[in-house]
């Protein structure tokens, strides 16, 4: 398999930061309603890794479904801050902005692609492969992926 686009993870506030939050740590301060993905997710599993490697704890108010729930509690102002995915800050677009996990504390999610072995369409997705991690890059960039 080959990587095609990395994402990170980062933390999700209202426009302007009203509550002021600047590392992994703010979240756990009193009085901040916090969210998590659910461990049983991707985004909550890379969500703990970070805060453990941080030497955070973090007592979420909620554990969500998927991002796309955190984002949109955090936008609605039922939350203060959640942990997601660079690209779902990204996607939200004015409605709430990112706040960066240091890279030593930040967890990359790898997003791999291949030919499969009895594919019938090999030489196409060889060079739809191609395509991705060449030329594709741009795109994925734009909407915030990492390059591979």
């Amino acid at each position: 398999p080959s990587i095609f686009a990395r994402n990170r993870l980062q933390i999700v506030v209202a426009p302007g930061n009203p509550r002021h939050i600047g590392g992994l740590a703010d979240p756990s301060r009193a009085g901040l309603i916090d969210l998590l993905c659910a461990p049983s997710v991707p985004c909550g599993r890379y969500a703990s890794q970070a805060l453990h490697a941080a030497g955070v704890t973090v007592t979420p108010a909620s554990q969500e479904a998927d991002v796309k729930a955190v984002v949109s509690k955090v936008a609605l102002g039922e939350a203060d801050a959640g942990i997601v995915y660079v690209t779902d800050v990204k996607a939200a677009g004015a409605g709430v902005q990112g706040v960066d996990i240091p890279a030593r504390f930040n967890v990359t999610a790898d997003y791999p692609m291949a030919v499969l072995q009895d594919s019938r369409q090999a030489a196409l997705a060889r060079a739809f492969i191609n395509y991705v991690l060449a030329g594709g890059q741009q795109i994925l960039a734009r909407d915030g992926f990492a390059a591979a």
